[in-house]
């Protein structure tokens, strides 16, 4: 089924609603084992990632410097974080979050093993057995997920319904409402939301020229799944940070309503119409909404889906 076709199709949008939930279920269960480290977590927590696990691991980063002052963080690719920071610290944690980028992370869990780090990882289920056996080697908690975006929107509920319930008594009223937000959970709003974007997802659907996709380095993390969805629809999309962006013939500016700021600025310079995709809610949930938003972009319809499933069942 065509994009456009989707994006009009209610069945699509049921379909689709119903498969999330499921994955937010999964998403709780996996909150918990996030937890649990935290509170065995020492004093420094690397928050690292691989491929579209850079979503998680930003949502994890930005809601623990916001809410607590107890950890020190540092966020960085896994690779990255292994070659040129733990050998030369004493202490720490580690998570990590990693979609299908496997010899980076087996890499990496390599060195933090020889450095006798603490740590806890994520990836999605391969389909190579030695592959399987290598993960399981190195104690990484696998899952099944039909793309890196939903593997990136999974490990993000889970992030998200871990910190909310484990800081719901913090930042007063916010802290409250996030976690009354997780309680209720996502899947049941992904029909309005995607009722709110259909005409700029439209409009994209429809382009024959390239689009230049924007956000800001908050956002940046769920935007690269928005991109990656368009690609998988070969729409001729690239991404660009907005501080970075020259002027473009058709752009696509992803902001939360906190960044009218930068709205205001980029408007004022572009001499072209922009499409805009402002989220109107709290700055820590922005991300998981546009990752949502990319979810429903790759989900297949009925028979499509579970062709998908059963093939991914069967090689795993």
């Amino acid at each position: 089924m065509r994009l456009l076709q989707k994006l009009r199709n209610s069945t699509c949008l049921e379909q689709a609603e119903k498969a999330l939930s499921r994955i937010e279920e999964k998403a709780r269960e996996y909150s918990h084992l996030i937890e649990s480290f935290l509170n065995q977590a020492g004093e420094d927590l690397y928050i690292t990632y691989a491929g579209l696990g850079y979503l998680p691991a930003s949502v994890l980063y930005w809601y623990l410097n916001i809410v607590s002052s107890d950890l020190k963080c540092v966020i960085g690719e896994v690779e990255e974080i292994s070659l040129h920071l733990l050998p030369y610290r004493e202490r720490g944690s580690l998570i990590v979050f990693s979609t299908e980028e496997y010899s980076k992370l087996i890499s990496a869990l390599q060195v933090v093993r020889v450095l006798n780090y603490n740590y806890l990882a994520f990836a999605p289920t391969p389909l190579d057995e030695r592959l399987r056996a290598l993960l399981k080697h190195y104690n990484v908690n696998t899952y099944n997920a039909v793309n890196s975006v939903e593997a990136s929107l999974l490990m993000s509920l889970s992030v998200f319904h871990a910190l909310a319930r484990k800081y719901r008594s913090s930042l007063q009223s916010r802290g409250l409402r996030l976690a009354k937000h997780s309680k209720e959970g996502f899947a049941p709003v992904l029909s309005s939301l995607v009722e709110n974007y259909r005409g700029v997802l439209e409009e994209i659907a429809e382009s024959r020229e390239p689009i230049t996709v924007l956000s800001s380095k908050f956002l940046e993390p769920a935007t690269l799944t928005l991109v990656y969805a368009f690609r998988k629809h070969n729409l001729p999309v690239h991404y660009t940070p907005v501080e970075l962006s020259e002027k473009a013939e058709k752009t696509l500016l992803v902001l939360s309503s906190v960044e009218d700021r930068i709205r205001r600025e980029y408007k004022s310079r572009s001499p072209h119409a922009t499409l805009e995709l402002v989220l109107n809610t709290d700055p820590l949930e922005a991300g998981i909404y546009i990752a949502m938003l990319s979810y429903y972009l790759l989900t297949p319809c009925s028979s499509e889906r579970a062709a998908q499933r059963a093939e991914h069942e069967i090689q795993c």
